[in-house]
């Protein structure tokens, strides 16, 4: 499924193939594991300049052995500061001043340049961002999907990514990031 453009893309990240072999310049700031086990969900916080990558890798348990996958989700270094306030936000009650009842994402934000909103998922939140392609590098001119990332409230709550983030937006606030 193809969506409207409403905003201008910003020109694609330098796509980073492998958790391990990051771009010069770019310093992994935070991470967790989802398990113990080899195949469980990595997510890995890297900061590129002004910029982060959040990566989500694992190892996939085939008949033929296992197969690596990496997945790259690019926001302004701001995201840091903005999402837990965002999902904050979202989560409020429409009485105390949130969004209406039943509403499934916010209105989209200006984030240094880059439209981002928080949405629902049947398992948690989604954070998009409406000014990158999804395939980023290797998107098609012609087709257009933005780029959202799921984040399950296991991965937010009981594993801990949502204090990792908030402890990373306010070193973002400090200026010591």
């Amino acid at each position: 499924m193809s969506y409207v453009q409403n905003y201008p893309l910003l020109p694609p990240l330098s796509k980073i193939e492998h958790h391990d072999s990051l771009p010069v310049g770019s310093v992994r700031i935070g991470g967790l594991a989802m398990g113990n086990n080899p195949e469980d969900l990595k997510i890995e916080l890297v900061r590129r300049e002004s910029f982060l990558s959040i990566l989500t890798w694992s190892f996939l348990k085939l008949k033929t052995g296992p197969l690596y996958s990496c997945n790259q989700y690019d926001f302004p270094l701001k995201v840091l500061s903005w999402f837990p306030k965002a999902l904050a936000d979202f989560q409020r009650p429409p009485a105390a001043g949130g969004l209406h009842a039943g509403a499934m994402i916010s209105k989209d934000e200006d984030v240094d340049g880059e439209m981002l909103a928080v949405g629902s998922t049947t398992r948690g939140y989604a954070l998009k961002n409406r000014s990158r392609d999804s395939k980023g590098v290797d998107a098609d001119p012609d087709y257009y999907v933005p780029t959202s990332l799921s984040l399950s409230y296991e991965l937010l709550n009981d594993c801990g990514l949502l204090r990792i983030w908030k402890d990373l937006g306010d070193k973002y606030e400090k200026g010591v990031l």
